[in-house]
């Protein structure tokens, strides 16, 4: 008898276990002595639960559903019940047969009972009568094709045990089950993707990152030789921009499987650039909500296995979002695969600080439950809050004993003297255009309303100079097409303007002669501050840097009101000096210490998420849920009348059109065309949904302002309805 598991491929059951256990073979032979947790009882326990994952497939309403797709003869059968057959698969594992523990035997029954994750409880009843009206007669042919003992007296307490689900509070067994369970999703989510779990396994990124200096006559520098130092131990350094940050976390990671996160997806396009091409590093991944649509662009051949594999997980190296891979703290069904992962690897948070309260405790949580499965991370940045280090000591997730901190700061090297205004930045234009007469002038501003306001009072002054608006309100492809075009303007040294908003702290690398800025928090400011002299030393009295106090745009709504009084307050006292790297780390320190931040909304918004994450119900959402709380759900693409006329055609070729590639070159036309606003502002001019599968971009009618020939314009325009005659 034959019974199927996948009509896609017309693949037997039996075939599908096989590719589970090839996978199990190569997890434990790459990272075996990796895994914490995972002694040679927790392995037979995976083998068992891969060998019996998926016997209840060989039910008759399974079979004749695979029937009916391939067009095989179908089974006849009086049992019309369907089940999910990850429940019928426990009631056949032969218990009394496997000397097992108690705990044992409920770990393996969660194991297999929920490798799917389904919206309704198991059904007793119905798990019975499929079990002894179906899959009793069957046992014989079951176990004949599954080469597999089977249970001879079926029981039916394990439904009861099953009801009954592993929470934290079951302690050490609750990650041992977070194990067993991620790591049976991973070999049979590979499996069934026809994938190795595990790909690269004896390519070291640490390795060519020693090479890749060699060549470039580059000596390792003191954060460099440290991280390197130690590989076997959780790290956390602050180190300021340039000194290497990025080679620094690729030598801690050495031999190992890593994840590399950021926060902003193009600065983690930019270092999978330069690890790949540079570096010469191919074993590297990259998944973020648009890596597919970048991969294609660049010209990656291979581009739909790299999607595969970095889906999977199985890529030597990912380059990744949080959102992707460390939204387990939700305990969303099915969190223990991305958690299991962790087990067998090492990750790298760059740039903690950049992230709000809420998303910083979750990372926090995430770190603590990595700790616990036996992961190795590293935090990596330019500053470091001091509430956050405090809370990684408290939860034991940084000790003296398996961690190691440094700072690394060169105070040698001046680069900025700060000046501060008590006014609105507004009242600043006149020295702006002075300046840029003969210098490059950065302005950056908390809004995009503030940003188009200083630009059309710019423009209106008619210098005789270029002057730039660049926000995140233009269309993406003319976003790329700005952001490219302030890198050519700095470098080639034209002098002039460019006004932006708080994008351009960290994803850009642009190195200005003058910076003028609205105040925001120290951290958000120090980042500013890396765009203006960012590769060059200071040796002049002149400030070049202005950062105007009064009326500062986006507070509260952007920045929190008593940060920006405090960092104000900080700042003071170097009114017209310079302001080392020192100085900064120290200051940053300073403004997140728990007694500075007492009665705050931001503390309150970190213990708040701490608490929830604390006490989470497991199990109460799905993963789309997950992610959905993570990303900006406050903001929606939509994309303007007019070109949304423009591109009619491109919708109906789309819809047209067979082809994947082509397809997906298409899909990549149109989603360029689109802004991402506030669904607050934009609700009152959205007109109506595009056709699926782009139902989530909206038509908004309103006015949108941008010649690509000459850069200028002031992107969409929320307050100008559009005009009825065009």
């Amino acid at each position: 008898m034959t019974f199927y598991a996948k009509s896609e491929t017309k693949e037997t059951i039996r075939e599908h276990t096989d590719r589970l256990l090839d996978n199990l073979r190569l997890l434990k032979d790459s990272y075996g002595r990796k895994f914490v947790r995972m002694d040679e009882r927790m392995w037979e326990l995976l083998r068992l639960a891969a060998e019996y994952h998926d016997v209840g497939k060989a039910n008759t309403v399974f079979q004749n559903k695979i029937r009916r797709a391939i067009r095989d003869e179908m089974l006849e059968t009086d049992c019309d019940a369907d089940v999910p057959h990850n429940y019928l698969s426990v009631g056949l594992i032969p218990f009394s047969q496997l000397d097992l523990t108690k705990e044992e035997s409920r770990l393996l029954i969660h194991a297999v009972g929920y490798h799917h994750e389904r919206d309704k409880p198991p059904d007793k009843e119905m798990i019975r009568h499929i079990l002894e009206a179906d899959m009793k007669k069957q046992r014989n042919a079951i176990s004949e094709h599954m080469q597999l003992p089977l249970a001879e007296k079926l029981s039916f307490r394990f439904v009861d045990r099953l009801l009954k689900r592993y929470t934290i509070h079951d302690g050490e067994q609750f990650w041992n089950y977070v194990l067993l369970k991620g790591l049976l999703h991973r070999i049979d989510h590979a499996a069934s993707a026809h994938l190795p779990v595990e790909i690269d396994i004896d390519r070291s990124v640490g390795a060519s990152v020693r090479t890749y200096m060699k060549k470039q006559g580059f000596r390792k520098n003191a954060l460099q030789q440290f991280t390197e130092a130690n590989q076997d131990k959780n790290v956390v350094v602050v180190a300021q921009t340039g000194m290497g940050k990025t080679e620094a976390a690729l030598l801690w990671i050495g031999d190992d499987k890593a994840f590399f996160t950021l926060p902003l997806r193009v600065s983690i396009n930019a270092i999978y650039e330069r690890i790949r091409d540079k570096m010469g590093y191919d074993a590297v991944g990259l998944l973020h909500s648009t890596s597919v649509h970048y991969l294609a662009e660049k010209g990656e051949e291979n581009w739909e296995a790299m999607k595969q594999q970095s889906q999977q997980l199985s890529t030597k190296l990912l380059m990744t979002t949080i959102d992707q891979i460390l939204k387990f703290p939700f305990y969303y069904r099915g969190f223990e695969k991305e958690l299991a992962t962790m087990a067998n690897a090492k990750i790298v948070i760059d740039e903690i600080q950049a992230y709000d309260p809420k998303i910083a405790a979750m990372l926090i949580k995430a770190l603590e439950m990595i700790h616990n499965v036996g992961g190795k991370f590293m935090i990596m940045t330019a500053t470091l809050p001091t509430l956050y280090l405090d809370e990684l000591k408290k939860r034991n997730i940084i000790d003296e004993e398996h961690s190691a901190f440094g700072e690394f700061i060169d105070t040698s090297k001046h680069r900025h003297r700060i000046q501060l205004h008590a006014k609105e930045i507004t009242e600043g234009l006149e020295d702006i255009a002075r300046k840029a007469q003969t210098s490059q002038v950065l302005v950056i501003v908390n809004t995009v309303r503030r940003a188009i306001k200083l630009y059309q009072n710019l423009l209106e002054r008619e210098l005789h100079i270029p002057v730039y608006l660049l926000h995140s309100q233009f269309t993406q492809e003319d976003r790329q097409l700005l952001e490219r075009k302030i890198k050519e303007f700095n470098d080639k040294k034209i002098n002039g303007i460019w006004i932006t908003t708080q994008l351009v702290e960290a994803s850009i690398d642009i190195d200005f002669d003058y910076l003028f800025t609205e105040m925001s928090t120290l951290d958000s400011l120090f980042q500013r501050l890396g765009r203006c002299y960012r590769k060059r030393i200071l040796d002049e009295e002149r400030c070049n840097v202005h950062i105007f106090t009064k009326n500062i745009s986006g507070v509260p709504r952007v920045y929190n009101e008593h940060l920006i009084n405090e960092s104000i307050k900080l700042l003071q006292p170097y009114d017209g000096h310079i302001l080392d790297e020192r100085t900064k780390v120290e200051m940053v320190k300073q403004l997140y210490e728990r007694k500075r931040l007492i009665g705050t909304a931001f503390l309150q918004e970190f213990e708040d998420a701490l608490y929830m994450f604390d006490n989470l119900d497991p199990y109460g959402m799905n993963k789309k849920e997950a992610q959905r709380k993570l990303r900006d759900i406050q903001n929606i693409q939509v994309i303007p009348r007019r070109i949304y006329d423009g591109i009619i055609d491109l919708l109906e070729m789309y819809a047209a059109c067979r082809d994947v590639k082509k397809r997906l070159h298409l899909r990549m036309e149109i989603e360029k065309k689109t802004v991402s606003v506030s669904r607050f502002i934009a609700e009152k001019y959205v007109s109506e949904r595009l056709p699926k599968p782009f139902e989530h971009i909206y038509i908004i009618d309103v006015e949108y302002d941008f010649q690509r020939e000459t850069w200028k314009g002031k992107g969409i325009l929320l307050d100008t309805p559009m005009s009825t005659f065009y």
